[in-house]
């Protein structure tokens, strides 16, 4: 029988970590920290990190590896599993990864005559996977973050066989929205386009919302767009996984980019600018140069950020699904059918929920898209 820890990430949006332990064997799925300013690290301990055999890391985002060093400082030196991109994204470098090639997915990997995994991309940035495990006697099955309607990441699941799943972790980060990203980028676009005389300013992350927003842009408006350097490089990780891709013209669109960014160009009355979000500076500069410039928000505002009061009243707000929203949950949960899940990524989830409870509490968690 499993026993399951969660050391983070259920109950929270962030510090994702979940020890899964049978007969004194175990396995940690992810390894990050609450990405606030103390970067809070998970529950985890010296006595954890001695039993693990693996360690399943879905993606480089910081919620989901940012406590990597303690499994470092704690003498772990076990397989640490990941795609390439993950790896190539990570800021440090650890000797154990073990990456995975792309013609190995949906395919057993064998670790030992007790563990094994398949992996399948999870549409949430270049790189995200799932995991498919088999534990001793036991199947799990961990989403990671999960975007089903990327415009340009592929998003699959596990192909089925007679086995069922004795557990599932499900990502619920969006539980309380009900969203079509393609709606969303079409609704985006109609407002670009009506505001021609108006620079547009996306506060940016390193993640698969950018690209797509930013690659839908310049197939549908004649506006001029403007990349930072810093997520310019992100971008460049796409050309190198191209069977991470719906599509292969991305190549096109990042030469395109690459052309026109904001380092090298001068700046334009009515382009479009892709800035990181931390980056309040250039943001308050841009806005200063261009009193009829509006900045456009895609996601949550993080407490104590300053951008709203950088911003004022000259903002607006669309929002684009980074994570399974409330259909997208129980799609994920019908086609999973794990004897037990556990949901994570959200403040309205804890270790007890189940579909049952989230269908039931519909109204309760339901809250109107911005």
């Amino acid at each position: 029988m499993l026993n399951v820890e969660i050391l983070g990430g259920v109950g929270e949006y962030g510090r994702n970590c979940f020890y899964v332990e049978t007969e004194g064997r175990a396995i940690l799925l992810d390894c990050g920290v609450m990405n606030n300013h103390e970067k809070t690290s998970p529950d985890l301990t010296e006595a954890h990190v001695a039993k693990l055999d693996a360690v399943f890391i879905s993606h480089s985002h910081i919620d989901h590896v940012g406590a990597l060093p303690l499994l470092e400082q704690w003498g772990y030196n076990g397989q640490l599993f990941m795609s390439k991109m993950t790896a190539q994204q990570l800021k440090q470098t650890y000797e154990n990864i073990t990456i995975f090639q792309p013609e190995s997915m949906g395919n057993w990997l064998t670790i030992s005559d007790n563990l094994s995994f398949q992996w399948g991309f999870s549409g949430h940035v270049i790189g995200s996977v799932w995991y498919k495990i088999r534990f001793l006697e036991e199947v799990i099955f961990f989403s990671g973050d999960y975007v089903v309607d990327s415009y340009l990441l592929k998003a699959t699941l596990p192909t089925e066989d007679d086995r069922g799943y004795d557990l599932a972790f499900i990502d619920s980060g969006h539980i309380e929205k009900r969203i079509k990203n393609v709606e969303v980028l079409q609704q985006i676009t109609k407002f670009i386009n009506a505001k021609q005389n108006c620079p547009i300013i996306f506060p940016s992350s390193f993640s698969g919302k950018t690209a797509d927003i930013a690659t839908y842009l310049f197939q549908h408006t004649a506006r001029e767009l403007m990349v930072d350097n810093e997520l310019l490089a992100f971008f460049e990780d796409y050309v190198e996984a191209p069977e991470n891709l719906m599509s292969s013209t991305f190549n096109t669109v990042l030469t395109a980019l690459k052309s026109n960014h904001l380092q090298d160009k001068t700046e334009g009355d009515n382009a479009i600018y892709f800035v990181p979000e931390r980056d309040e500076s250039t943001i308050s500069k841009l806005l200063s140069e261009f009193p009829t410039a509006i900045v456009i928000f895609t996601g949550y505002c993080k407490n104590g950020s300053n951008l709203k009061h950088v911003v004022q009243n000259r903002a607006k707000q669309f929002f684009y699904k980074t994570h399974p929203d409330y259909h997208d949950i129980i799609e994920l949960s019908q086609k999973i059918n794990a004897q037990k899940i556990i949901y994570f990524h959200s403040q309205l989830t804890t270790k007890e929920t189940t579909l049952l409870k989230i269908i039931g509490n519909e109204d309760d968690i339901y809250d109107e898209p911005c």
